[in-house]
């Protein structure tokens, strides 16, 4: 894994910090490699939502954004590493925001985004992350399908 900055034209791979994605970083080092191109492991992050205390008042814990963001850092590097093994080059990024803005701000500069299908199949009402990034992003998106993550 590498620190420094990845060059335009990278296969982007959407993340999830629940899944770590398998699939997709199997298909998207694959493709990186067939291309001669970065490989960018990409995730979304937000600030966790401190719980209420009584009287609907935030509760009197502080909470330490820096070492929330490291601890991301530190598993998304963890799940690529169990992934991909220690051999592949990859660029590791957490951005802060929504996971679609943060996909679709990185589609302006990527060759593809790569992201595992959902592993859920009772979808909730309305248009899934893939559905949305396939009719925005500014390129092509491969969505692995279901299969492929077991």
């Amino acid at each position: 894994m590498s620190d420094h900055e990845p060059r335009n034209g990278t296969v982007v791979v959407g993340v999830s910090p629940t899944s770590g994605s398998p699939a997709a970083l199997r298909w998207g080092a694959d493709e990186a490699k067939r291309r001669g191109t970065d490989l960018v492991a990409l995730s979304a992050w937000r600030p966790p939502r401190p719980p209420m205390a009584p009287g609907g008042r935030p509760p009197g814990v502080t909470y330490d954004a820096e070492e929330a963001v490291g601890e991301a850092r530190e598993r998304l590097a963890e799940q690529v590493r169990a992934t991909l093994g220690e051999g592949v080059q990859v660029f590791t990024e957490i951005v802060h925001g929504s996971t679609f803005r943060v996909l679709l701000q990185a589609s302006e500069t990527a060759e593809m985004l790569v992201l595992d299908a959902p592993s859920r199949l009772e979808l909730p009402e309305g248009p899934t992350l893939a559905r949305r990034l396939i009719y925005s992003a500014e390129c092509p998106v491969v969505i692995m399908p279901p299969k492929t993550l077991g």
